[in-house]
């Protein structure tokens, strides 16, 4: 890692008159975190911590209020800041973070309203998914969200959203009925089918491009218990594995969504996650197939509660340093597994290359112009590279690992990319994520932020006049 640059009140004072950060600080209902402040160096770490994401930001202001993000959002302005915008830190690139600029952390801004009357659930920008998923389970209800229990369910939403229950009931940004956002002129607006639809319309898979949501309001359904576990194979069998996986989802139902991972357990395991939210007897039958195909050393299928998907962590003490890479694969051919198996059997300790939202079912019902993600293709899924290690000395051996492998998969690409998943940056990557929408999105993007204020995200050049 590098060396942490010092900071202390004369470099602030060289760059931002105390008296304005002082009064600054005195207008949050929220906590502004300064470099000398004992809680900085916790502060600024995001999820995937590592070389490229070690940055050091002016200032973190957690808000507490939407008014806060405004206050924000007006100091920036004023003073010429980078803003990042925090809520769940997940993003792949270290988007929630920056050098010298601001820090805009919404993580705490956590209110939850069920209605289960009209199926709906509003919750706070800073709401992460098992949050979300307790809160509607106490009424038999599920949002759709992603796989992860930590994501943050804003960045998740704004870059289209795929989880568990996408094959049944769509992507995650299908199921949002509006959202409230500060704007770049530090305004208070609210994005609906009824209201600003065409902001409404960029916010479904466009990113953080456009203003800086600060509350969703999505449409829930009745899921209570899953048929649901892993498969355990030895990675002896990861290509007899991964090649009837691709062979199994290519004739499942909606209702299934299957994960495949090789992961460092021991000398490497095959793991195959499955969450059936349909009748549990016929998802039983089902599942027997896969079971019938080759007898798992482990086997944890079985009825649960949904929420045992997304689980409180108990006693993890998650690793020093993590990166992660996204890729998108056309299909998984018989080429991209044999990559993803040669490469892992040659992979650092700590690695592990994940096969996951599989594209089928509902999403791929909804017309690709109708949303701004339109990564719709049935058959198609995505991929993450990701390396884990606690010694400082081991990051360039690991992430030069999982930049070869991603690398190895572009071909199989078909030259697109998940919004969510992006693993470079510049035009070319955000062309890839929206395709055939990307021209739209410069237009909504000009009208909401000509300035490009903000752009530590799936960054949407503006039109320049």
């Amino acid at each position: 890692m590098r060396r942490r640059r010092e900071f202390n009140k004369q470099t602030l004072r060289n760059e931002i008159d105390l008296d304005a950060i002082n009064k600054f600080r005195a207008s949050l209902l929220g906590r502004l975190i300064l470099p000398a402040d004992q809680e900085y160096d916790r502060a600024r770490r995001v999820e995937y911590w590592n070389p490229t994401t070690d940055k050091h930001p002016a200032m973190i202001a957690r808000c507490a209020q939407a008014d806060d993000v405004a206050r924000c959002v007006n100091f920036a302005r004023q003073h010429d800041l980078t803003v990042a915008v925090r809520s769940g830190g997940h993003s792949f690139l270290g988007w929630g973070t920056c050098d010298d600029g601001l820090i805009l952390d919404v993580s705490r801004m956590k209110d939850i309203a069920i209605d289960p009357d009209k199926r709906t659930a509003e919750a706070g920008a800073g709401v992460v998914a098992q949050e979300l998923e307790a809160a509607a389970a106490t009424y038999g209800l599920a949002p759709i969200l992603g796989e992860c229990p930590t994501v943050g369910i804003a960045g998740l939403t704004l870059g289209g959203g795929l989880g568990w229950l996408s094959g049944k009931y769509g992507a995650i940004c299908d199921n949002l009925l509006s959202a409230n956002l500060i704007t770049v002129d530090s305004h208070a607006i609210v994005a609906s089918a009824e209201s600003n639809a065409d902001l409404f319309w960029a916010i479904r898979g466009g990113g953080g491009n456009f203003g800086i949501a600060t509350s969703f309001e999505y449409r829930l359904h009745p899921v209570s218990e899953v048929l649901a576990g892993v498969f355990t194979y030895p990675v002896q069998e990861a290509r007899h594995v991964l090649r009837f996986y691709r062979e199994f989802m290519a004739a499942a139902p909606d209702e299934l969504q299957v994960v495949a991972s090789l992961s460092p357990r021991e000398n490497g395991v095959v793991n195959v996650v499955f969450v059936y939210p349909g009748d549990l007897n016929a998802g039983n039958e089902l599942i027997e197939r896969f079971r019938a195909f080759l007898t798992p050393a482990r086997d944890t299928v079985q009825r649960r509660p949904y929420t045992e998907m997304f689980p409180t962590p108990a006693g993890f003490v998650p690793p020093a340093f993590s990166s992660i890479k996204g890729s998108y694969l056309e299909q998984l051919s018989d080429e991209a597994i044999d990559i993803a198996v040669e490469c892992f059997a040659q992979a650092p300790s700590g690695c592990a290359i994940g096969f996951d939202h599989y594209v089928h079912g509902e999403v791929c019902r909804v017309a690709l112009d109708s949303t701004a993600f339109e990564l719709r293709a049935s058959g198609a899924l995505h991929t993450w590279i990701m390396s884990t290690w606690d010694d400082p000395e081991a990051a360039r051996t690991l992430m030069t690992w999982a930049e070869n492998t991603w690398q190895l998969l572009q071909p199989y690409s078909g030259g697109r990319v998940y919004a969510n998943y992006m693993s470079v940056e510049g035009e070319p990557a955000v062309k890839a994520a929206y395709g055939s929408n990307y021209s739209r999105l410069r237009t909504v993007k000009t009208k909401f932020d000509p300035d490009n204020f903000l752009r530590r995200n799936q960054n949407v050049q503006p039109i320049k006049s």
